[in-house]
């Protein structure tokens, strides 16, 4: 028994000496720092009509178009709707450690309980996670984050989730992204990119099957909270390969690209920040905005190696926020979406027809909110007007007519407590 007593007083002091030794041998090199951040959410949000959404109404886009009874007329799906959510609660850590390459190296790992899908709602997801090394006037970023037509620099503080998507684009995909700033007024921003979860309608798949990045330039001229305007032009391919449609297997090694352009713009004086956005393109429902794409009504009677159209859209919003105090603070958020059609006759009734809102002529929303922070404490409450103009039908570029038009009225009670 002596002898065990022994050799466990042995053991435990060697066991210390080895790490008192690591730990000064340690002293002098530069120490790793973890900090974690987050929040948890709590919301109330009634509508006065069904409407597009996801995750139980958490990102809303726009009204649902009328369905009317067959026989009576009766409008089907005007009835209003409560939910109460906690899904967007959010935790997230950040990362810090020795230079590397000459550069300060940063990382960062962010979820949520929002899902990667509609049938996962309420399971954690990757917002965030990458890494970036940052020089005196170049920075790297790998991993997840931002899209660049995103813009974190310029995008809707609304309350409700989503930054006003689809009237702002919403997209965070795997990336390798530099950007560099010449002087402190200009920076440049060249990324190329891999759509996630965010990815295009149609086959999941395509862009990967295209074996090419989306391709995104930036530039930021002011680069300051107070002025900050740029533009972001872009170009992905697709390659959807492959539909089944009722036993019929439909199959294209055609491509299809799209382009994206945006002016964004931002100014801030003492108490009041105006901010403003403007996107078009081809097939932008990668950032969950209107768009998609279709078989060439050329190719509508081809099973292989038919052609595509993408669908043109365009949004566009303004912010204003004004801040009272350190408590309260007002904002106004506006703005508008529309589905403008194809400059090539589409297929809009065969089975190689995606897209989102294609039949959505007009979109609109304004949203004033009220903000009381104190601390770490959050409270608001934001109303929006949502309002949709829907075509019963497609002309030939698959351009909406014969348009109704819905509308939607959304209140929405939000507290946040942040750590």
């Amino acid at each position: 028994m002596n002898n065990v007593k022994a050799f466990l007083v042995v053991t435990l002091a060697s066991a210390l000496f080895v790490a008192q030794a690591y730990a000064q041998s340690n002293n002098d090199e530069p120490k790793k720092s973890v900090s974690f951040y987050g929040y948890v959410s709590y919301e109330a949000i009634f509508d006065s009509h069904e409407s597009v959404f996801t995750r139980d109404g958490e990102l809303y886009l726009y009204p649902a178009a009328p369905i009317y009874h067959p026989q009576s007329g009766e409008l089907l799906n005007d009835n209003p709707q409560l939910e109460m959510l906690s899904l967007q609660s959010r935790l997230g850590v950040r990362i810090a450690g020795p230079d590397v390459l000459g550069a300060k190296v940063t990382g960062m790992v962010e979820t949520d309980f929002f899902a990667t899908k509609e049938e996962f709602k309420h399971l954690l997801r990757i917002r965030h996670a990458l890494m970036k090394l940052q020089w005196e006037k170049a920075s790297l970023t790998m991993g997840q984050y931002w899209h660049p037509m995103f813009t974190p620099e310029v995008f809707p503080h609304v309350i409700s989730f989503g930054a006003a998507a689809p009237f702002n684009p919403l997209n965070r995909s795997p990336q390798i992204r530099l950007d560099y700033t010449p002087s402190k007024s200009l920076k440049l921003v060249l990324a190329a990119l891999a759509h996630g979860y965010h990815s295009s309608v149609g086959p999941e798949a395509a862009q990967r099957n295209s074996a090419l990045p989306d391709l995104q330039l930036q530039l930021h001229v002011g680069n300051s909270p107070t002025f900050n305007t740029g533009v972001t032009v872009g170009y992905m391919w697709l390659q959807p390969l492959l539909q089944v449609d009722n036993d019929d297997v439909y199959r294209s090694r055609e491509f299809i690209g799209a382009y994206n352009l945006q002016w964004f713009g931002r100014l801030k004086l003492n108490k009041l920040a105006v901010q403003a956005k403007v996107s078009y393109g081809e097939n932008m429902s990668q950032f969950v905005m209107l768009g998609g794409y279709g078989r060439l009504l050329d190719d509508a009677a081809e099973m292989y190696d038919y052609r595509y159209a993408n669908i043109l859209s365009t949004a566009s919003w303004v912010e204003v926020m004004y801040s009272f105090n350190d408590n309260w603070d007002f904002g106004f958020f506006g703005g508008m979406a529309s589905a403008l059609g194809s400059k090539d006759k589409i297929d809009t009734q065969g089975p190689i027809w995606y897209n989102r809102g294609a039949n959505i002529a007009n979109a609109y929303r304004w949203s004033p909110r009220l903000v009381y922070s104190q601390k770490s404490v959050r409270f608001a409450l934001e109303y929006l007007y949502n309002s949709a103009n829907y075509g019963a039908t497609f002309d030939e570029y698959a351009k909406p007519d014969d348009f109704t038009t819905t509308i939607n009225h959304r209140v929405l009670v939000s507290a946040k407590y942040s750590f």
